[in-house]
């Protein structure tokens, strides 16, 4: 195994762990389309800096300077969507869509601002929307891991005020729990997992690793731990094989790679829970 190969898969491992501990929550919340509108506000924050850098070309664009606008704009459009979904009048899903077509519209009039002046894409344009996890250097990998731990931590100090507000948010307030600082504090972990799985994944693809896994695991389990360890094992196989199968020709991108194993996994766990239903009508 190269060093990159390693560097590759211990970054994977840790954002499909992230990702993977955050999905029962996305699940129970429905907040699926959220993740969407996270992700593609980075992309709004990417257009930003290619648009600077268009303006001023003193700023010498690279990519850990489009990388830090890609997390600003995250984290604010996190917390505007989740002040806006609070709201009376405006449901949660127009917030989320608001803020999905606004950040693609600036992001892509960035694009071709930086393209007339240049005459060629910015650095990292393709690599932002479908991801490239080669190579990697240790530093990131490290920090996917940190990201990782870091969840871990959360997740398990306040597993049941989370379950609580995403399967009833009105009587865990009831109950005492605080909400509003809940709310907000899954929104900043589902950041953190999303801006961290982008490197891997690609900005139109990220979603998938909050989705999958969960919604894999409820096919497999109804016990909560259950969900979280088949959860995190289908984020694993994902991780692990869709680099593999990425290793066998440049043509396969391991982001999109990740994604369909774990399809797989989820149309797996599909087939046995409808040949077992099948089983159980027939006896």
């Amino acid at each position: 195994m190269t060093h990159d190969t390693f560097n590759a898969l211990l970054a994977a491992s840790g954002v499909a762990v992230a990702c993977a501990l955050l999905s029962p929550y996305v699940i129970a919340r429905r907040w699926a389309f959220l993740g969407e509108g996270i992700s593609h506000s980075g992309f709004g924050g990417a257009g930003t800096a290619w648009m600077a850098a268009a303006i001023l070309p003193a700023l010498h664009l690279n990519l850990a300077w489009t990388y830090a606008w890609v997390i600003a704009f995250s984290f604010l459009a996190a917390v505007a969507i989740g002040w806006l979904a609070r709201r009376p009048r405006l449901p949660g899903d127009s917030a989320i869509g608001i803020f999905l077509v606004a950040s693609l519209a600036w992001g892509f009039v960035g694009q071709q601002v930086y393209l007339q002046k240049f005459h060629q894409p910015p650095a990292g344009f393709f690599n932002l929307l479908t991801g490239k996890l080669e190579p990697v250097g240790i530093e990131y990998a490290i920090g996917a891991c940190v990201i990782a731990a870091a969840v871990a931590a959360i997740v398990w100090l306040l597993h049941k005020e989370l379950v609580a507000y995403c399967l009833e948010p009105a009587l865990a307030r009831a109950s005492g729990v605080r909400v509003t600082l809940v709310h907000y504090l899954l929104l900043l972990l589902l950041v953190a997992a999303i801006v961290t799985g982008i490197r891997v994944v690609g900005n139109l693809l990220v979603t998938a690793l909050l989705v999958l896994p969960a919604a894999t695991a409820n096919l497999v389990s109804e016990r909560s731990r259950g969900v979280v360890a088949v959860s995190i094992a289908v984020a694993l196989i994902g991780a692990w094989g869709g680099i593999a199968l990425s290793s066998l020709s440049s043509a396969l991108p391991a982001g999109a790679c990740i994604v369909l194993v774990m399809v797989l996994c989820f149309g797996a766990a599909l087939l046995r829970q409808q040949i077992g239903r099948s089983f159980i009508v027939q006896t």
